[in-house]
């Protein structure tokens, strides 16, 4: 039977080069390119009321994350734009919602996050050994889409993909991980999640009844119990540690 590895995005297997999921600069360029779509609807607007209210989502959804949960893309969109436009002088139809929606998208797929080194010859090391592969992500303010693109320029492969702004749940929600492993049919006792948050990621899969891994980002994060499978530094060490989780299960 096909056992099952599951990732983490952020910060485990692309991010910043300091770790980070953060970029100044990006975040600079989403605020400026939002800023001159919606002033072509409102000439009166002004740069610190789009990037006020960009930080405010961006906040916005890491609280939500923090109660497992998660809007749909859209509907953070939408709520952008409201942020913005209080009196509702945009007056912008659906496609023109989404044509914002796709700015974002631009600002975040040309100036992409770093994937980290060891990431493809992991990922080629499972497809050989036919591991089925899953994707688990808490997502940000970019939509599923982007997401989708920016992984398959990077070839990287999955036979499942669940992110929380498509799903409207967040890790450590237990249903992320239930609906994952529902769609490839595997049990959780057979399956093992990678990631860098100790609470989202290892929590959140372990309460599930799967195995995890914690990246510590070179000791930044630590556990916050013993029920996890090993602590490594970065993903270019999790071979090793599938192969120890393997060993584990045949005994």
């Amino acid at each position: 039977m096909n056992k099952l590895v599951t990732l983490d995005l952020w910060q485990t297997i692309m991010g910043e080069s300091d770790f980070s999921s953060f970029s100044p600069d990006r975040r600079k360029l989403k605020c400026e390119s939002i800023y001159l779509y919606l002033k072509k609807f409102n000439k009166n607007l002004k740069y610190q009321e789009v990037e006020d209210s960009h930080d405010k989502i961006v906040s916005l959804i890491a609280r939500y994350s923090r109660f497992h949960s998660d809007l749909l893309f859209d509907d953070w969109l939408i709520m952008l734009i409201r942020m913005i436009d209080k009196k509702n002088k945009f007056q912008l139809n659906n496609k023109q919602i989404t044509n914002l929606g796709e700015i974002i998208d631009e600002i975040f797929l040309t100036y992409p996050p770093d994937i980290f080194k060891g990431t493809s010859d992991f990922l080629d090391y499972l497809i050989k050994n036919k591991f089925k592969i899953g994707i688990i992500s808490n997502t940000g303010f970019n939509s599923p889409n982007a997401y989708k693109k920016l992984l398959r320029k990077n070839n990287i492969y999955y036979d499942v993909l669940s992110l929380s702004n498509e799903i409207g749940i967040a890790k450590p929600n237990y249903k992320i991980f239930k609906l994952t492993l529902e769609k490839v049919k595997i049990e959780p006792s057979i399956s093992i999640h990678i990631g860098d948050n100790p609470v989202a990621d290892i929590l959140g899969a372990t309460n599930f009844g799967m195995d995890a891994i914690l990246i510590s980002k070179s000791g930044r994060t630590k556990p916050v119990n013993n029920n996890v499978h090993q602590v490594i530094d970065n993903i270019g060490l999790a071979k090793e540690s599938i192969l120890s989780w393997v060993d584990k299960l045949s005994k």
